[in-house]
């Protein structure tokens, strides 16, 4: 079926190799760079913040509420803040989860000028949602990460709201990538299941230092600077057109309802997002943990596929402090069959118990 773009009706559109590149084109067409400051979400995964460290801007991080919504009267303190001018504000769509922006933009419209919309979690040119039609349509710019619902070997998106020309960008990334990557992406299509882990047997929690912080400045080992201004391979974006979006939306949506209903019965833990609401297309399923020295070694011991942002920058939001370690992240993914599913959920639930 025809896929919407991206964005405003027209929206200049550039594809990318990765959306945390389409993240650092948007910041530097937005004049990000020494002297300059980005205001970004406190709860955040690394490569968020890659584009604005690698332009040399500083970074300051405003709050946010429990369910990771925005808190805009701390971000608009810390925009009317002295200091290097705000040349951008990064607001983000946690897990496909839509962001509120309507009331902090109608109590001030100069932020949509600065706002870069990171629908990375949203499912880009899927299925008309309620109340998602205008995702990346409230500021200037929005970025994507097509190939974290599809099954790319990679593929970002920027899109400029204004319309104005955006950097041009290569046609082709080149004959020889384009196999590696169509031959890549068809060995990895054949491959079989693999068989269940065996947990490892060991019940000890982690030691007190064990996720001690590291200061570091710099972009992570995520963001290759070299992939800069490279397009996303052909064959990636042919295969982003031709995925069947709908059936993905109803798997992704069903995963995540399965989980939904598991941990009803989960003592020590509980959804971020509990109620999954109409036509939002979940990237992850977000578990809060109560006691996450204990339950994350035991979850990790028993091998379930999870991720948690522990290595997001520190700052003064006590939410994003506690879900540095207690937040983490199951998957939804709709190539997860009944075999898979039934594994994951009744191991997340003897690895909570014996943690």
């Amino acid at each position: 079926a025809p896929r919407p773009a991206p964005g405003l009706a027209g929206a200049s559109v550039r594809s990318h190799a990765f959306g945390r590149h389409a993240l650092h084109a948007a910041l530097a067409a937005a004049g990000v760079g020494p002297g300059t400051r980005v205001l970004a979400p406190a709860y955040h995964c690394r490569t968020m913040i890659d584009g604005a460290l690698a332009l040399g801007a500083t970074v300051h991080f405003y709050r946010l509420a429990d369910d990771l919504r925005l808190d805009a009267a701390d971000l608009l303190a810390r925009l009317d803040a002295g200091g290097p001018p705000v040349r951008a504000v990064i607001a983000a769509h946690f897990f496909g989860f839509a962001q509120s922006l309507a009331p902090l933009l109608a109590a001030r419209p100069d932020v949509a000028p600065l706002l870069v919309e990171d629908c990375s979690h949203v499912l880009i040119g899927g299925p008309p949602a309620p109340g998602a039609a205008d995702l990346g349509g409230h500021g200037r710019f929005g970025i994507a990460s097509p190939y974290k619902f599809h099954p790319l070997p990679e593929g970002g998106l920027l899109w400029d709201n204004s319309g104005r020309p955006l950097p041009a960008l290569p046609d082709r990334a080149g004959p020889l990538a384009e196999l590696r990557a169509t031959w890549h992406t068809l060995q990895r299509m054949r491959a079989p299941a693999l068989p269940a882990p065996q947990p490892v047997d060991d019940s000890r929690p982690l030691p007190d230092d064990a996720d001690r912080l590291v200061a570091d400045g710099r972009p992570s080992s995520q963001f290759d600077a070299r992939q800069l201004g490279r397009p996303a391979l052909g064959f990636a974006r042919w295969l982003s057109r031709h995925v069947d979006a709908r059936r993905l939306a109803e798997r992704r949506r069903a995963r995540y309802v399965q989980w939904v209903e598991a941990s009803r019965h989960w003592s020590g833990a509980r959804p971020l997002q509990p109620v999954l609401p109409e036509g939002t297309v979940p990237y992850m399923f977000p578990l809060l943990l109560q006691a996450p020295q204990r339950q994350f070694p035991a979850l990790k011991r028993r091998a379930v596929p999870l991720g948690r942002w522990d290595d997001m920058a520190v700052s003064d939001c006590p939410v994003a402090t506690r879900y540095r370690s207690a937040l983490v992240h199951l998957p939804c993914h709709q190539a997860i069959d009944d075999a898979q599913m039934d594994w994951l959920l009744n191991t997340v639930s003897t690895a909570l118990q014996a943690g």
